[in-house]
C-alpha cells in the first residue's frame, strides 16, 4: 500500500505558517508563537454587533496550549473566525503555551484588562480557573467547552460527548482489524489507543472506544498507553510504534492533540493504520488515516455566538453535544470513501444509525 509521507516538523511548519501568512491582510488573524514570557495573540475585527446588554461583542480565545496541533484547538479558531466573518465580531485569540501554572494568570490579565465582554476557553484543565474568573468577573460572559460547568449565571458549557463519537472509532477499529480487504490488517485482532495525558476526559474516549470495539467483536484486544501531554509529538510517536511493533496493532485511535500528530505519522512509517481526532485528519496521511472521530467545536463555538448575539444563549446552562445533536461523528471525506472498503463503509452507517436513534446506548465514563 502506497501512503504519502508527511512528517511532523512539516504539519509543524505548515502550520505556523500558515498563521503567519495572515499577517497584515485586513480583518483576518495574525499571530506570533509564543514565547516563555508571554502568551501569543492573534487580532480580528470588523463592524461589531451588540450583545443583549447593548455594548459591542468583544471576545477573547484562550488557548491552554498553541495552536496548530490540526485538531482541538485549530477547530475552535476556525469557529472563532467564522463568527468574525460571518457575524462581525472582534475577536483575539491568545495561546497560553504548554506551562499550566502560567494559565490562570494569563487569562485573568485577559479577563481583567476589560477589552473583552465574551471569553472563549475549554478543556477541564480550565474549569476550575473559570469558576474562579467567572464569579469575581460577573458582567464578563464565558463560553465553555469540551466540560460541564454548572451554577455560574455568566457561563454556557458544552461537552461533546466524546464516549460516543468513540464509540464510533472502536466500532471502525475493530471493523478494520478483522478485515480481509485491507492489506495493511493482520491476522492479530489488536487496536490502539494513544492518549495524550492520563485524565478523565480522555479516559472517557477510551471508554467509548474500548465499548464500540466489543460491540463489533467481543475477542478485539484494545491496547492503551499515554505520552503524558499533548505537545510532544516525537514522544507520540514513539508510543505508537511501540503499539504497533511489539504489541502487534494494526490502526491506533490518537486522542492527544498535537502530540498524536507523532502516532499518525509512525502508522503512517509502518505501513498500518490510524483514526484521527477532533478534527478531519485524513488528508496528513491519505490511505492511512482511515477516519478521524470528530467533535464538532468549530460549528459549537459559532452557534454559541451566534445565540448569544441574538440574546438566546441560555448562560448559567450547559449542554450535552452527542451523535444526535450533531456534535460528534466520523470524518467521511472523498478519502474515506476511497479507502475504506464499502463492507466496513456500509456496517458503519447501520451503526450510526443505531446511535442516532438510541438503539446503541453508550455509557460515559465520567
Amino acid at each position: 500500500m502506497k501512503m504519502k509521507k508527511l512528517s511532523v516538523l512539516g504539519v509543524v511548519i505548515l502550520s505556523f505558517a500558515l498563521i503567519l501568512a495572515a499577517c497584515g491582510k485586513s480583518n483576518n488573524n495574525s499571530a506570533s508563537p509564543s514565547t516563555s514570557s508571554s502568551p501569543s495573540e492573534t487580532s480580528s475585527a470588523s463592524e461589531t454587533p451588540v450583545t443583549p446588554s447593548g455594548e459591542p461583542i468583544s471576545a477573547i480565545y484562550f488557548v491552554n496550549s498553541m495552536l496548530g496541533d490540526k485538531s482541538f484547538f485549530d477547530s475552535a479558531q476556525a469557529g472563532i473566525q467564522k463568527a468574525v466573518k460571518e457575524l462581525g465580531i472582534k475577536a483575539k485569540t491568545v495561546e497560553g503555551g504548554s506551562n499550566a501554572a502560567d494559565w490562570a494568570a494569563s487569562l485573568e490579565s485577559l479577563v481583567s484588562s476589560g477589552n473583552y465582554n465574551v471569553v472563549v476557553v475549554g478543556t477541564s484543565q480550565m474549569s476550575d480557573i473559570t469558576k474562579d474568573l467567572a464569579a469575581r468577573y460577573p458582567k464578563v460572559n464565558f463560553i465553555f467547552f469540551d466540560e460541564v460547568i454548572e451554577g455560574v449565571p455568566n457561563v454556557y458549557s458544552m461537552l461533546y460527548s466524546q464516549s460516543e463519537g468513540s464509540f464510533l472509532a472502536g466500532a471502525f477499529a475493530a471493523l478494520a482489524t478483522t478485515s480481509t480487504e485491507l492489506k495493511g490488517a493482520n491476522p492479530e485482532k489488536v487496536i490502539g489507543f494513544v492518549g495524550g495525558m492520563d485524565i478523565p476526559i480522555i479516559n472517557d474516549f477510551k471508554s467509548g472506544y474500548e465499548q464500540g470495539a466489543h460491540y463489533v467483536d467481543k475477542d478485539v484486544k484494545v491496547v492503551a498507553s499515554y505520552i503524558g501531554d499533548f505537545v510532544n509529538a516525537p514522544k507520540g510517536k514513539e508510543i505508537g510504534l511501540a503499539q504497533i511493533n511489539s504489541q502487534k496493532a494494526d490502526i491506533v485511535f490518537s486522542v492527544a492533540s498535537a502530540a498524536g500528530l507523532g502516532t499518525l505519522e509512525g502508522a503512517n512509517e509502518k505501513g498500518v493504520y490510524s483514526i484521527g481526532v477532533d478534527a478531519n485528519q485524513n488528508p496528513l496521511y491519505p490511505g492511512s488515516v482511515l477516519t478521524s472521530m470528530l467533535k464538532n467545536v468549530d460549528q459549537s463555538i459559532f452557534r454559541a455566538i451566534e445565540l448569544l448575539q441574538k440574546g438566546e444563549l441560555k448562560l448559567g446552562t450547559n449542554e450535552v453535544l452527542g451523535m444526535k445533536e450533531g456534535g460528534v461523528g466520523l470524518a467521511k471525506d472523498e478519502l474515506y470513501e476511497k479507502y475504506v472498503p464499502q463492507s466496513i463503509r456500509d456496517k458503519m452507517k447501520e451503526i450510526e444509525d443505531k446511535l442516532s436513534t438510541g438503539d446503541i446506548t453508550v455509557k460515559s465514563s465520567l
